[in-house]
């Protein structure tokens, strides 16, 4: 084996994407077990591009059929976490998620395995009924969004907090 390889931990990371879907002023959330209400958004299989993987994630989660609109921001997940469902009593990698800002393009409103609740909502209701201060900034940056995009990086201690490490205009 090449001696390069033997010393060194290959980088590897989820690539994940996300969208704030408006609809009429409002925006559309979701409820999940593991998060309580955040934006539908995940894991970009292998093979399929960003916004094809946020398009798929958005529908699988809440029926609903958005169109990317604008990019807003980076957002890297420094830390590795446990598995969780299937992926129980593994560690999974850090995380790059894509966020964006989406239209409303049909669907209708239908729950999940991934989502117990998909509701409309006036955007300061929605900021309201997060509760994670990861998901909070992402929601706060695309609700706020004036062109400029971000990138956020941040840490998660085992118990769940966040302390972001890093946050840009550029």
């Amino acid at each position: 084996m090449d001696k390069w390889l033997e010393t060194r931990k290959i980088q590897y990371h989820n690539v994940s994407a996300a969208g704030l879907v408006s609809r009429e002023g409002r925006v559309l959330m979701i409820r999940s077990d593991r998060r309580g209400w955040e934006i539908p958004g995940g894991i970009v299989e292998q093979g399929e591009t960003v916004l094809d993987g946020l398009k798929r994630e958005i529908f699988e989660e809440s029926g609903i059929i958005a169109v990317p609109k604008s990019f807003v921001g980076v957002y890297q997940n420094l830390s590795t976490k446990p598995g969780y469902g299937p992926l129980e009593g593994l560690t999974l990698p850090p995380t790059v998620n894509f966020a964006f800002l989406c239209d409303y393009a049909g669907g209708t409103e239908t729950v999940s395995d991934e989502s117990r609740e998909v509701g409309w909502f006036e955007p300061r209701d929605a900021l309201g009924i997060i509760t994670s201060p990861y998901i909070r900034t992402v929601v706060r940056d695309l609700l706020e969004f004036d062109g400029r995009q971000f990138f956020r990086a941040f840490v998660q201690s085992p118990g769940g907090e966040i302390k972001f490490v890093s946050g840009e205009i550029i």
